[in-house]
């Protein structure tokens, strides 16, 4: 409790630091990312943050849904890196986008799609090595009992981040060794 306690303190005193002026989305989304990059921009030692963005689990109605979120996601996102890169701080910041879960490639009967297997994985930064995808567009015609394949494991990305960006053993984290991918 004690530590808590002075973790909330210490972010309250460096959210007084810095006041973004830049525009960001009036929702939950926009407001959050704005605390983190005056949190940032004020010098907090912390070094992961999160944020939820949630709603995607459409197994009815997906299009009109996804397509709001998506561009919640992009004024949000592009509000982020915008203040970053006008306050000298995108390279020392790596965003990491990722969902738990993947979709099926096939519509539902509800214009939904259920839980697949592959999913997108987005990195955003000043510092990456090398900007692009890092795999090969999937084949729609080639599918796992009607999955996506994947390239790359997740944990390969995660890995990679682990040891090279936050400079901490992957191992012990992930309980096994991944070969690391040159993105940082």
């Amino acid at each position: 409790l004690i530590e808590a306690s002075s973790s909330a303190k210490y972010l309250h005193e460096k959210s007084k630091i810095y006041k973004s002026w830049a525009s960001y989305p009036a929702n939950k989304f926009g407001k959050r990312l704005k605390t983190i990059s005056e949190l940032i921009i004020s010098g907090s030692d912390t070094r992961v943050y999160y944020v939820s963005h949630s709603g995607f689990d459409t197994h009815v109605n997906q299009k009109g849904q996804h397509a709001r979120l998506l561009e919640q996601y992009d004024k949000g996102i592009t509000a982020f890196v915008e203040d970053l890169k006008k306050n000298d701080r995108f390279k020392d910041v790596m965003i990491m986008t990722f969902s738990e879960f993947g979709r099926r490639v096939k519509q539902n009967a509800g214009g939904g799609t259920d839980h697949g297997t592959a999913n997108n994985l987005f990195l955003m930064s000043g510092s990456l090595k090398k900007a692009g995808v890092y795999n090969k567009a999937p084949n729609l015609k080639d599918l796992d009992k009607g999955d996506l394949k994947y390239e790359i494991d997740f944990r390969r990305v995660y890995a990679s981040l682990l040891d090279n960006w936050l400079e901490v053993d992957s191992t012990g984290i992930l309980g096994e060794s991944f070969q690391k991918l040159k993105v940082v």
